[in-house]
């Protein structure tokens, strides 16, 4: 890190089930805003300009309750704007909606940024501070357009500039270590559906617990490569299957049954991860002998195998999906694996999830 990067130790040592749910808070937050300033560019009434002003105030408190309190300072100064429509000091005009949308928005992306890197360009968090000052001590009824015009030029070719520094980074034709490009290969699976957001990361830390509380029947270092790279197989499957909402054919069902083997062979030319290997070729298997692609019963299915397939289905359960429009809570998603054990797993391992699960649900009460 340097002088132009911050860190938000605090918000990024939270459980991966806080931080999800902060991103979909904001993300709602930042859809909140546009609806308003669309709706006061077609000369929306009051009622909107108290909607922006409430969204923008729980996107506050919501940051300052996950300790990120470097972004309490913008969103506060960009509130006080809005304050100041709401007590009629000023009129609203569209380029007050466009200054506080590409405010948002690169709060929005540092957020993201954050999240992904560990770290934040703090640059342009100050530009938003020191022009949304500029905003507050120079603003009149009089020079509205000039004064947001002048704004809306320095934060979006700040945005511009950064996007452009990004485009002239040198690409070094690096090799990094196994469990980097692993985690970069995790993600690249991740982004390729809304629907699996976060999702590697979830994975790898529940199955880290899960494995610590059987008291480590795999290799931790083996487990977390095999958790990373379990689903990677399936950015190989054709998008239309794989974003596929009907029922699938036969023959899809087998080409996403591949993944499992192309996971598993990637893992073995890598070298020095055979048991890793060993675990992602399981975790579709199913403790009956229905699974795949080997139909391997009982405990003859690798222990690594079937810690990953309960935390994967758990983790599918808990999240969004295209044929589930919402999320089931921790309750009800441990409440479906425990009616698939002797049939999907095995019920000893289900028996310590559940203490993994209620160990968690306390934390998060708390």
């Amino acid at each position: 890190m340097n002088a132009h990067t911050i860190t938000c130790p605090e918000f990024l040592s939270m459980e991966q089930s806080i931080i999800d749910d902060f991103v979909s808070c904001t993300n709602e937050s930042c859809d909140e805003t546009e609806l308003c300033i669309k709706a006061l560019n077609r000369h929306g009434g009051p009622e909107y300009v108290h909607r922006l002003f409430r969204g923008l105030h729980s996107l506050k408190g919501n940051c300052q309750m996950v300790g990120l309190a470097a972004f309490t300072e913008p969103l506060h100064k960009i509130e006080e704007i809005v304050a100041r429509l709401r007590s009629h000091k000023i009129p609203y005009v569209p380029c007050i909606g466009e200054f506080i949308l590409l405010a948002t928005d690169e709060i929005d992306i540092l957020l993201n940024e954050l999240i992904n890197q560990k770290q934040v360009d703090n640059d342009r968090r100050l530009l938003l501070c020191h022009v949304s000052d500029k905003i507050l001590n120079g603003l009149t009824p009089d020079n509205i357009s000039e004064i947001f015009g002048d704004a809306i030029a320095q934060v979006s070719h700040k945005a511009r500039t950064a996007a452009a520094d990004v485009k002239q980074k040198k690409v070094l034709l690096e090799l990094p270590d196994d469990m980097e490009l692993m985690r970069m290969l995790s993600l690249h699976i991740d982004n390729l559906s809304i629907y699996r957001l976060n999702r590697s990361d979830q994975i790898v830390q529940l199955i880290e617990q899960l494995n610590a509380a059987l008291n480590f029947p795999v290799d931790p270092k083996q487990l977390h490569a095999a958790a990373l790279m379990h689903d990677v197989g399936m950015s190989f499957i054709p998008h239309n299957i794989f974003n596929k909402e009907s029922s699938l054919t036969r023959e899809e069902i087998r080409k996403v049954q591949e993944h499992v083997l192309i996971s598993s062979q990637l893992l073995l030319r890598f070298g020095g991860w055979e048991e890793a290997a060993k675990m992602v070729l399981a975790h579709h298997e199913r403790f009956d002998g229905t699974g795949y692609p080997n139909g391997v019963v009982g405990h003859a299915i690798h222990p690594g195998g079937q810690m990953l397939s309960i935390v994967d289905t758990f983790c599918s359960i808990t999240n969004e999906r295209s044929d589930r429009t919402f999320k089931k809570s921790l309750l009800s998603a441990i409440s479906e694996i425990n009616a698939n054990i002797e049939t999907q797993f095995d019920p000893d391992m289900v028996h310590v999830f559940n203490e993994v699960v209620r160990r968690i649900m306390l934390r998060t009460s708390n």
